[in-house]
């Protein structure tokens, strides 16, 4: 125990090999794996792994190359800050998910995924992560992983949130993944004690297997040695098992016993009653044997054979009619697949879904509007009619014909697999003394014992058929079963005859069967001895599972837990829920252990249960899922990187700006942060929070983008063109110029392709300067606020007009609208182009110390004028 307490503290996580060597140990000490000596190393508190410093938790520097990921581009690097937050936007169908994906891999996620490779082009190739990690102030240190290997441990301290995860903090009991060392220790040691006693159950389900068929009644049920063997079941418990000392001197058979036995024989032979007693006991066990083959042919006969092929007919027939019907439905639909089997399994599970969850009854019909089973959207008309269609088919004639006909079959392979069928050496075995009475009834035991096996084969022929197999044509001779049978009722009946004669000496007789008994054991008493052994090693194997009970563990996690952690979480998560705006849920939080594994649930205070995804909106089920995520990240003093994929999904813009706060002041306390989104609100509402806060949090927003040559080209330190201020957009002008080469036509086609989006920009670049300079901002696109303090700065007379109105005017003439033909607008040249760029610059910069003027002059309408003194 103290061993596999410090592996658990050790390795951190819970291995095959660690639990393979724990069953191991635990073997040894209930006495099993012989006397080789198993090294044990005590546990000792320096095992627990501390919590590490901030200065040593792995930061993730980038990740890419991505190779064989969805469709990708190769050769792209997506970069993140070091110290603060990283936001990187992309539109849907850029490519961001794939990188979402990757990330969610690489760290620690409370749903699994796989990642996938193109699977337009399916390749075989295993899709590979390049990503750099940094421990400190170290220079960052590249990994490798290829899908299917070991996850990096570098990775395990990082934690990944999105619409997958969020939703299992609603559904049930979460496990609380970042715990103290101590209660980690715990947890992992119960996960190693279940694997561990999975294996000892294993070994004692074979070990059942092998010795656990009854011995017959070869010894009888009241001489010495057959109460001994009587023991040997899998009923009876270790302390109960005859030992083997006892089973061995209990076979101890030597001349002075054979000559017992020879005369005891004799004595008893001398009488009519001696000679019957030896009839009856050849007869009886015979006639039992034959009874219960003759017994078994009522299912296995010509008349059952021609059942089963009947019943294998109409199931043929059943499942081409259902196969017609779902060739049909594929025709039907979109999907390939629609009829099948996978299918109809998908839909009945959806089906049943749709009923608990009070969407649809059992036997009710889809509406217009009633929300799909799946993606849960409101069915239009012909989403309503496929699943009416679907119905249909689930409960329509060929379906339940299918239905029918294998119940029948599953119940006839059932009935088959559960006749009690003797088999050969089991017959050799009962019979023993038969085959050594005369050589013709040796022959009839002999025959019969072949008729038995062969019984054996055609039960496993029709089970065969009934499962697809062959037709079974012809049945095994049964005339060797009917001869035993007879020659058992002759035995019998010359038995009745002799007794009428006269009895025997009572104690003659159990002597005589005393020493049978034990000669018939010494002939077998390695084969007992090894049944001996086999079932008591069985039962130390089940003593192995009962050691390795989870119980004492779990008591102790909940211990550690309710003094380390629960407080710590509670508080945490009742500040996130207070923060998110969601005090006006009645929320009470509970916590448990199972397998030494720790669990929390933030569930409704209800006066029964009830489930958040039925009484909750879809924005207060994710905001409560981002709090519980947010805390549940902080268990443990946790500073791993938290790394979120549009964590915004049906939140009102109140709760984007709470959220966005809350994942800005997560970076402002030195934790990285990684955010994935596509929502433009959200990506301004966080870059307004790194500015907003004091000190200001260092942003770095990244670009994922598609083009024509494919999927998830990456910018660095780059953000969306509607996103960008009239500086960055001035730069972005200015490149489009230095890139346009001069050899370029000024008539041409592509002349005029360039100039169009230069003065597309140029006219966008004006309006946003009048919303950032020329009106300070008052009124911000994708804002929330109305800035009147930044009125004081707005200053525009006619001059300012005039100059607007017409550099739009000439930049809407080259830009987006159509021109007429008489018009005929020669293209601008690259000079020209420059010339409207600077016209721009030059009024921003004039019209900046304009408001910078009114501004100073304003302030003084802040203040009460200054009184006259003497």
């Amino acid at each position: 125990m103290s061993d596999a307490l410090r592996r658990a503290a050790v390795a951190g996580v819970a291995t095959a090999e660690d639990a393979d060597s724990i069953a191991l140990r635990v073997q040894a000490a209930l006495g099993l794996g012989g006397d080789t000596l198993l090294e044990c190393i005590a546990f000792e508190e320096t095992c627990l792994s501390a919590v590490v410093d901030g200065a040593e938790i792995p930061v993730l520097c980038s990740i890419g190359p991505l190779d064989h990921v969805d469709r990708l581009a190769p050769g792209q690097v997506l970069k993140f800050a070091l110290k603060g937050l990283t936001i990187i936007f992309g539109e849907n169908g850029s490519g961001k998910s794939g990188y979402a994906r990757a990330a969610r891999r690489l760290c620690t996620s409370r749903v699994p995924i796989t990642l996938q490779g193109n699977v337009f082009t399916p390749s075989g190739v295993a899709p590979t992560v390049t990503f750099t990690v940094r421990n400190g102030e170290g220079e960052p240190i590249p990994h490798q992983w290829v899908e299917g290997s070991a996850l990096p441990d570098v990775c395990t301290h990082m934690t990944f949130l999105d619409t997958a995860n969020a939703r299992a903090y609603l559904e049930d009991k979460t496990e609380i993944l970042f715990l103290p060392p101590e209660v980690r220790c715990l947890t992992i040691l119960g996960q190693l004690y279940v694997l561990a006693a999975e294996r000892c159950q294993i070994a004692a389900n074979q070990l059942a297997i092998a010795h656990g068929v009854s011995l017959g009644a070869q010894f009888g049920p009241n001489t010495s040695v057959g109460q001994l063997v009587a023991l040997l079941t899998t009923e009876t418990p270790l302390a109960r098992l005859p030992a083997v000392e006892r089973l061995r001197a209990a076979a101890v058979w030597d001349d002075t016993a054979a000559n017992q036995l020879a005369d005891v024989r004799l004595r008893l032979a001398k009488g009519p009653a001696a000679q019957a007693r030896i009839l009856r006991r050849l007869g009886e066990p015979a006639k039992l044997l034959a009874d219960k083959a003759v017994a078994v042919m009522a299912s296995l006969g010509r008349q059952q054979i021609d059942r089963d092929s009947e019943l294998v007919q109409r199931s043929a027939e059943a499942r081409a009619a259902a196969e017609t019907f779902a060739s049909e439905q594929a025709g039907r639909f979109p999907i390939a697949g629609t009829g099948s089997e996978t299918w109809k399994q998908l839909f009945l599970l959806a089906r049943k879904f749709a009923a608990e969850a009070d969407v649809v009854p059992d036997n009710g019909a889809f509406e217009i509007g009633d929300p799909c089973l799946l993606c849960q959207r409101p069915l239009d008309e012909d989403a309503r009619d496929r699943m009416v269609a679907f119905d249909a088919y689930i409960a329509g004639e060929a379906a339940a014909a299918v239905e029918v006909t294998k119940r029948e079959i599953d119940a006839r392979i059932a009935s088959l697999k559960g006749l009690n069928i003797d088999t050969e050496e089991h017959v050799l075995q009962a019979l023993a003394e038969h085959r050594s009475h005369d050589e013709a009834l040796c022959a009839i035991v002999d025959d019969a014992a072949q008729t038995l096996r062969a019984l054996l084969e055609h039960r496993q022929h029709l089970v065969a058929h009934l499962a697809g197999g062959p037709a079974v044509v012809t049945l095994p001779n049964m005339a060797p079963i009917v001869a035993l049978s007879q020659a058992a009722q002759d035995l019998v009946l010359r038995a009745e005859i002799l007794e009428r004669d006269g009895g025997a000496d009572p104690a003659a007789v159990a002597l005589e069967q005393e020493l049978r008994d034990r000669e018939a054991l010494a002939g077998c008493i390695d084969i007992i001895v090894a049944r001996r052994d086999g079932l008591a090693d069985r039962q130390r194997y089940l003593g192995c599972v009962t050691a390795l009970s989870t119980r004492p563990i779990s008591l102790l996690a909940s211990s550690l837990r309710g003094e380390l952690v629960t407080p710590e979480l509670r508080s945490r998560i009742e500040r996130e829920i207070s923060a998110l705006g969601l005090d006006h849920v009645p929320l009470r939080f509970t916590e448990q252990s199972a397998s030494g594994k720790s669990f929390f649930e933030v569930a409704l205070d209800s006066a029964g249960r009830a489930k958040k995804s039925t009484v909750l909106s879809e924005g207060e089920q994710r905001a409560l899922a981002i709090a519980c995520f947010l805390a549940d990240a902080h268990v443990s003093q946790s500073k791993g990187a938290i790394i979120v994929d549009d964590p915004v999904t049906s939140l009102d813009h109140q709760r984007i700006r709470r959220v966005a706060n809350r994942f800005v002041a997560e970076a402002a306390c030195g934790r990285q942060v990684i955010i994935f989104t596509h929502n433009l609100l959200f990506y301004q509402e966080v870059i307004r929070a790194c500015a907003d806060r004091d000190p200001q949090v260092p942003a770095l927003p990244c670009m994922i983008q598609q083009s024509g040559a494919g999927f998830g080209f990456v910018s660095v330190n780059d953000q969306p063109w509607i996103a960008k201020k009239v500086r960055e957009r001035e730069r972005s002008l200015e490149a489009q110029l230095s890139a346009m080469p001069d050899s370029v036509a000024a008539d041409g086609e592509k002349s005029r392709i360039l100039a169009k989006q230069f003065y597309t920009d140029l006219r966008e670049t004006w309006e946003r300067a009048v919303e950032e300079i020329v009106l300070g901002g008052v009124v911000e696109r994708f804002g929330t606020d109305v800035k009147t303090q930044s009125l004081k700065m707005v200053d525009v007379d006619d001059a300012d007009y005039r100059k607007i109105f017409f550099a739009m005017k000439r930049a809407s003439g080259r830009s987006g609208h159509d021109q007429p033909a008489a018009k005929q607008l020669d293209t601008p040249d690259k000079k020209q182009m420059n010339s409207d760029l600077l016209e721009l610059r030059g009024f921003i910069a004039t019209h900046k110390k304009k408001s910078l003027a009114a501004s100073e002059r304003r302030k003084e309408m802040e203040q009460p004028p200054k009184a006259s003194i003497a």
